[in-house]
């Protein structure tokens, strides 16, 4: 019995040393890719993460100037009698959304009197939306940002469709 003992051992060892257990797990498509923009006044930084929930992709719009908004998520793609931009993240490439997009902060009526226009804006500063995905394979993995910034008083040159490579 102990012969066996030992010669199991043996084997057992013989297969470590020789690489059976040595293998790492290949990293996952979405783990901890990231990327950024800078357009229209805003910084866009994007982290593709996979966690139990399944992955995401979370990015944040970030004006470079105290007093800009940006427009929901919920503003339809023409705008309130054509004014305004949504913002819209997507994916392409490698990645498929599995749900609608959210935002980190709530929505308020941004009211302009004189065109008697409500139009749904975020609060001032930085906003994170958030968006589920799933890897589809090989290829790039690429997020596409919309969005515009305005304050009380200006807007900034709209960016539409700008893509956003995640490495």
């Amino acid at each position: 019995m102990t012969g066996r003992v030992a010669l199991l051992a043996a084997a057992l060892a013989g297969v470590l040393l020789t690489g059976g257990c040595t293998r790492t797990a290949e990293p996952s498509p979405t783990a901890d890719r990231t990327g950024r923009l800078e357009a229209g006044g805003v910084t866009v930084e994007a982290t593709l993460t996979d966690g139990p929930d399944g992955a995401r992709v979370r990015t944040t719009f970030r004006p470079q100037r105290p007093g800009f908004h940006l427009y929901s998520l919920e503003l339809p793609p023409d705008g309130v009698q054509g004014l305004g931009i949504p913002t819209v993240v997507a994916v392409r490439g490698s990645l498929d959304a599995t749900g609608a997009a959210s935002a980190d902060v709530p929505v308020s009526d941004l009211r302009i009197e004189e065109l008697g226009v409500n139009l749904p804006v975020y609060p001032d500063g930085p906003v994170t939306v958030t968006l589920p995905v799933r890897s589809t394979g090989g290829g790039p993995t690429e997020l596409v940002v919309t969005y515009g910034a305005c304050s009380a008083s200006t807007c900034l040159p709209p960016v539409r469709e700008r893509v956003i490579a995640l490495s």
